[in-house]
């Protein structure tokens, strides 16, 4: 059972930061703007799709019940992931605030 839903956990993951290191004298690494959009998006886009399961799961127009499950817990992980990432985001902006100039 494992090994059916493991190749599904993994399917449409994209790393955050680009695996390639730039070369001497190239700049070509992501804001943290850049990387919270692409974790929204990605939020977003796994919520779409779960809504839609749970709809064909209503329906019964389910042939996959580990590909649900999967999504589910796909949506599940990159919502906590942006709950994270929002909360740091905002301890690090209270911070800043406090410091005196």
């Amino acid at each position: 059972m494992v090994n059916q839903i493991t190749p599904l956990v993994g399917q449409g993951l994209t790393p955050l930061l680009p695996t390639q290191k730039p070369q001497v004298g190239e700049v070509d690494m992501p804001t943290f703007v850049d990387v919270f959009k692409r974790i929204a998006g990605d939020a977003a886009a796994t919520q779409s799709v779960k809504a839609q399961d749970m709809l064909d799961l209503m329906l019964g127009d389910v042939d996959d019940i580990e590909r649900i499950q999967a999504n589910i817990v796909k949506a599940q992980l990159s919502m906590d992931l942006l709950t994270n990432t929002r909360n740091a985001l905002l301890d690090s902006y209270n911070e800043i605030i406090k410091m005196a100039i």
